[in-house]
């Protein structure tokens, strides 16, 4: 070290420069004395004239040109005196959303430019505090809402750095100042900025995640909380929500917080879709004045360059394998002698055609007609995967109720053996688009069995789940879906289905208040003259036997194993049930809560006609129909390719020249 003097570097670095989020009432800070007079440590709290008080902030609901005086202590809990300063400053939000101010010596424009405190450095004995007045004038022409602000005691000190040099260190702690303006209250949220980004897999028939970021601005005039949901969608994979997503608290008018979201198990479709919905919440107790919402979108590339790679390099080895083959011919075709002008027609065997039939098929063009059959094998797959069909229905006990009612939801059949877990889905409106669980990933034999069915109660009321989901009004249609699964993974062996409709708010039914009124049983007909002819909407007597002598109704004479007795029940099989519900399937998650946590990520497989919906199979039937298109390409253009080259000819069809 030389002897030049130490400079002093004017480094305001905060070290505890965070606003406590009040815990308890009072903000402290503690900093190590370099003066070996060990540690100091102050802080602040809301006061009365004499002592603190239990106030956690300073809030004031005020009109423009109103002046409030009120006080704040500053403790000093050191064993030694200190010199600390007192002052206001505009307070901002950070970029993750908490809650700052500004930094000395920056000008404040808003409502830290209010305040005037008594006194602007305060010298506090050891173990003691001092109550400090304050003013605060708001102007008579400020726009009315939220304006937000804090009190400051800082402490300065200096510390040596890496070099030995001394620097400067500002440490402070504050409370903070919430002012509401009378006047029209205009909340307002906006969503900003979308910005997507797929990352791929090495796999080729695998699926990657998608990460999205974006702005949330509070462009209302009052303080706003914010709840976010994220889903990504693309031709193949169904809306996918990102988990994780952080409720935003206390958003300052004109502020803004960026946000990001990552979701796996997307599979890449070349264009895929990030969409935002954010809901807004009240802060502190306000009452909810038509609080906004809003939604943005933003497409981006998936591209499937791992499956893309692969076709290439199998289009590569196509060609090198027919070319290969190609140069192993021991000779080209022979031309007809030019200066015979007419050649003589030699019969060719019928075995000789033969041999050269069977000859040319069996070359290189035989890969063409394996492609083609891979391509027929993916479809084949496919058409696997779609179909299973919907098992069943459900009915609710009781069938009516109320929106705080303990609903038991029965099963008209059990879940298929291989299925030994099951979880069960609300949608409708106000749930997320996906449906929202209701009861998690659970064991088929905890719940008992209701004739061949299963008897499941539901651990809360309709009410709660809407608290859960945050909504108020529970209003329409609301269905159900019970799945059977697997424990583990996305294996899926059907759904049982039912629907709730509430007449209002607090009132449902488990029939459709608009649909046809319910008709009353018909009882047995009464035997038909002979000259009358039956109405085909008539049920038919099942003790009536046709008379098999009368050729005039063929239709009526039943075989054998068409006589049904009338004692027993119909085939619930059989028995019309009304018209199923087409509307998205859960293709099986576990339930965040009952899995201990990990992804809450749901896939929406869309079904309808009267097949039921799409039951998973472990695979996703997006990705599978991407695989049969890309295989039945491949295949299409092998034979195109060997067709071209001569390598492939249809005999008595059309063959390129």
């Amino acid at each position: 070290m030389t002897s030049t003097p130490p400079t002093r570097t004017l480094l305001t670095a905060l070290l505890t420069c965070l606003l406590v989020l009040f815990a308890g009432p009072t903000a402290h800070a503690s900093v190590q004395d370099t003066g070996g007079k060990g540690r100091s440590t102050f802080g602040v709290q809301p006061s009365g004239p004499k002592k603190p008080d239990r106030r956690s902030d300073f809030s004031y609901s005020v009109t423009p040109g109103a002046a409030v005086r009120d006080h704040i202590a500053v403790l000093n809990h050191s064993a030694r005196p200190l010199t600390l300063k007192v002052y206001a400053s505009d307070a901002f939000n950070t970029t993750d959303g908490g809650f700052d101010l500004l930094a000395e010596g920056v000008r404040s424009k808003d409502a830290g430019s209010w305040i005037r405190t008594a006194r602007s450095r305060v010298v506090i004995p050891a173990r003691s505090r001092a109550v400090v007045p304050f003013t605060l004038t708001v102007p008579a022409g400020v726009a009315p809402g939220d304006h937000a602000a804090g009190l400051v005691a800082s402490l300065a000190s200096s510390r040596p750095d890496g070099k030995g040099d001394r620097v400067a260190v500002e440490q402070r702690v504050g409370a903070r100042v919430h002012i509401r303006v009378a006047g029209e209250l205009k909340p307002g949220l906006a969503v900003q900025d979308v910005r997507a980004t797929y990352h791929g897999t090495a796999n080729p028939f695998g699926t990657g995640s998608a990460t999205v970021t974006y702005t949330v601005r509070n462009t209302g005039n009052i303080r706003l909380g914010a709840r976010g949901t994220v889903r990504f969608a693309n031709s193949v994979s169904g809306p996918l929500r990102a988990p994780g997503v952080e409720t935003i608290k206390g958003l300052l008018p004109g502020n803004s917080v960026r946000v990001t979201a990552t979701v796996r198990g997307l599979f890449p479709a070349v264009r895929s879709t990030a969409t935002v919905n954010l809901d807004a919440i009240p802060v502190g107790g306000d009452i909810d004045p038509a609080l906004p919402s809003a939604t943005s979108s933003a497409g981006f590339w998936t591209v499937p360059w791992a499956l893309l790679a692969l076709l290439v390099l199998a289009a590569g080895l196509t060609v090198a394998l027919v070319r290969r083959r190609r140069r192993r011919r021991p000779g080209g075709p022979t031309r007809p002698a030019p200066t015979d002008p007419h050649p003589s027609v030699t019969s060719v065997p019928k075995e000789a055609k033969t041999s050269m039939l069977i000859k040319r098929f069996t070359r290189p063009t035989a890969l063409g007609l394996a492609s083609l059959l891979a391509a027929a094998g993916g479809v084949l797959m496919l058409g696997t995967a779609a179909q299973a069909e919907t098992l069943g229905t459900l009915s609710l006990t009781p069938t009516t109720g109320t929106d705080t009612s303990s609903v038991t939801l029965s099963t008209s059949g059990p879940c298929p053996e291989e299925a030994d877990y099951l979880i069960v889905k609300v949608a409708g409106k106000g749930f997320p688009a996906e449906g929202q669980n209701v009861v998690g990933n659970s064991e088929v034999a905890i719940y008992p069995s209701a004739g061949e069915g299963l008897d499941i109660p539901l651990s809360e009321t309709m009410r709660d789940y809407a608290n859960t989901a945050g909504f108020k009004t529970l209003e329409g249609r609301y269905d159900f879906t019970v799945t059977c699964r697997k424990a583990f993974g996305e294996s899926t062996f059907g759904d049982y289905e039912g629907s709730m409709w509430f007449t209002s708010n607090t009132t449902y039914q488990d029939t459709d208040p608009d649909g046809p009124e319910p008709t009353e049983p018909t009882g047995p007909s009464e035997s038909p003259e002979p000259s009358e002819s039956t109405d085909p909407t008539e049920p038919a007597d099942p003790s009536e036997s046709p008379d098999p002598t009368d050729p005039s109704e063929p239709t009526d004479t039943a075989s054998p194993s068409d006589t049904a007795d009338p004692t027993e029940p119909a085939d619930p099989g059989t028995t019309d049930g009304g018209s199923t519900d087409g509307g998205s399937t859960d293709g099986g998650s576990s339930d965040g809560g009952a899995s201990g946590g990990g992804t809450d990520v749901t896939t929406e497989v869309s079904g309808g006609g009267d097949g039921g919906s799409l039951a998973s199979t472990g695979s996703s039937t997006g990705a599978l129909t991407l695989i049969a298109l890309a295989l039945v390409t491949a295949g299409t253009a092998a034979v195109w390719w060997a067709r071209r080259r001569g390598l492939l000819t249809f005999v008595g069809g059309w063959n390129h020249r």
